[in-house]
């Protein structure tokens, strides 16, 4: 079965820690895809704000290469807001 990428955010805590591969701030969420299962990721391309990760949002799949062969699926907003970035 394949999924469409779509997902909804369903909690979140933005972290000011730094860690290898994640510049703070940076959110760690979880979220529900389209098609009902869960997951652990984080939100790019936006403002880590409250102001600007509401719950229930929309995202989209995008995926971030982590080594020649593991590749992270992250989510930003859907629709994307032109002009903003992570």
């Amino acid at each position: 079965m394949s999924a469409s990428g779509v997902a909804t955010l369903l909690t979140y805590v933005i972290s000011h820690l730094p860690v290898p591969g994640f510049t703070p701030p940076y959110s760690i969420a979880v979220v529900r895809l389209e098609e009902g299962p869960q997951m652990l990721t984080n939100i790019v391309n936006c403002p880590q704000s409250p102001e600007s990760l509401e719950l229930d949002m929309r995202l989209k799949v995008i995926f971030k290469k982590a080594s020649d062969d593991i590749w992270l699926p992250l989510f930003e907003p859907y629709p994307v807001r032109e002009g903003v970035s992570a």
